[in-house]
């Protein structure tokens, strides 16, 4: 059994890594261009803040599509 990982949200420095893991515990799931537009951010930045919580494990991507969702509990 995979055992679920969790991160204090306190814990985290960037600003928009904070909104998008709410983002992503209000909708549950959501996709790729929908987090950068409610986000506001550049297509660029947005890409990069994404890879960089898909790279910590963070968020995922559900099966082969542009849908993300968060692979931790936020706590």
């Amino acid at each position: 059994m995979k055992e679920v990982k969790s991160v204090k949200l306190t814990s985290l420095s960037n600003e928009k890594e904070k909104e998008i893991l709410l983002l992503l515990q209000q909708q549950g799931q959501c996709i790729y261009g929908e987090i950068i537009r409610q986000t506001n951010l550049s297509y660029s930045k947005g890409k990069e803040v994404i890879y960089s919580l898909v790279s910590r494990g963070y968020v995922r991507y559900v099966g082969r599509t542009t849908k993300i969702e968060l692979a931790i509990e936020l706590i």
